[in-house]
């Protein structure tokens, strides 16, 4: 059983789940953005044409294409867009890139409603693993005989903490595990509820997870900068070479910045498609047919969990293992 510091663990987990909760929240555009927005009016324009009647609001058309969900059924539209007129207009979003009325318009909060349940489910599973571990002193040595909170971090822990101990040493595998493994958790669960009845994956919107990626960017380059000092990682990014040093420093640069979006981007399109094909196979109304659909789902989720946390693991790896490269 692999064994953490509880305070130091406990507090690094919350701090990137915080972290992960705090960026994605504010960022709450739609992934469609204006095209769906200049949809609406089209559909609005052409029901209205061809009726002769009332003409639909873009609002109207809007709130018939809203993804049926949890969300959508425990939060109506007109208290959804009041709560984004009140947030559009508060003294800090007041001043932002984007207009007060077209954040009313064109913004929907299901993901952030996701992203946080998911938040409240992995700290309570937290707090109840570390219940278990403190009523028991044996909790961590045997293994669990029934599933709970404790044996779904027993495997969580063992997996994770394997696989990065294997790219980077176990020290160093000891020390950035809370955030990988925060993670992990974190889009594992967001990406199941893409599998419950009226529910979305969180994973499906670019905002969510724009906001875990820049969590990786900044752990990547804190492990490098922690592990061989500012002077070192900067040179690290210029190349062997001297004369081809500005060159070789604007492609890594480039390359490190392109790193988040492609994680977000993976993420999300894998996570889209594989909602849409099973909200596609509920539509037939077949008993059972949805069923092989959702084992496959079963499957992305967890295949593209490890995908993020692996390339995620491989980064801080590759950071801190730079100024050994280079010794050797």
């Amino acid at each position: 059983m692999i064994r953490l510091s509880p305070v130091s663990a406990g507090r690094r987990a919350l701090a990137a789940i915080a972290l992960c909760s705090l960026l994605a929240a504010p960022a709450l555009a739609d992934v469609h953005g204006a095209a769906d927005h200049a949809g609406t009016e089209g559909a609005a324009t052409a029901h209205g044409d061809s009726h002769g009647g009332h003409v639909q609001t873009p609002a109207e058309v809007k709130e018939g294409l809203r993804h049926f969900s949890l969300f959508n059924m425990l939060v109506p539209h007109d208290a959804e867009t009041s709560l984004k007129s009140k947030i559009a207009h508060a003294g800090p979003f007041e001043k932002t890139f984007i207009d007060g009325e077209d954040f009313v318009e064109k913004v929907h909060l299901t993901h952030v409603f996701w992203a946080g349940l998911a938040f409240l489910l992995v700290l309570g599973l937290a707090l109840a693993a570390r219940g278990k571990l403190q009523a028991d002193a044996d909790a961590g040595v045997l293994p669990a005989r029934k599933f709970g909170a404790l044996l779904f971090f027993e495997v969580v822990v063992g997996a994770v903490f394997n696989l990065m101990k294997d790219m980077m040493g176990a020290e160093e595998a000891r020390r950035y595990f809370p955030i990988v493994g925060t993670l992990g958790v974190y889009i594992f669960i967001m990406n199941v509820f893409a599998l419950l009845p009226f529910g979305t994956p969180a994973t499906d919107n670019l905002n969510t997870n724009i906001g875990m990626g820049l969590t990786v960017f900044f752990a990547t380059h804190y492990a490098g900068i922690r592990a061989n000092g500012v002077k070192h990682h900067v040179a690290h990014l210029m190349g062997p070479v001297l004369a081809l040093a500005p060159l070789i420093f604007v492609l890594e640069v480039v390359g490190h910045l392109v790193r988040p979006v492609s994680l977000s981007l993976r993420l999300m399109g894998n996570m889209t498609g594989d909602h849409n094909v099973l909200f596609e196979f509920l539509y037939f109304k077949i008993p059972l047919l949805p069923l092989p659909v959702m084992f496959l789902g079963l499957l992305v989720c967890v295949v593209q969990t490890v995908v993020f946390v692996m390339l995620s693991s491989v980064y801080i790896a590759q950071a801190v293992g730079d100024g050994g490269h280079e010794a050797h």
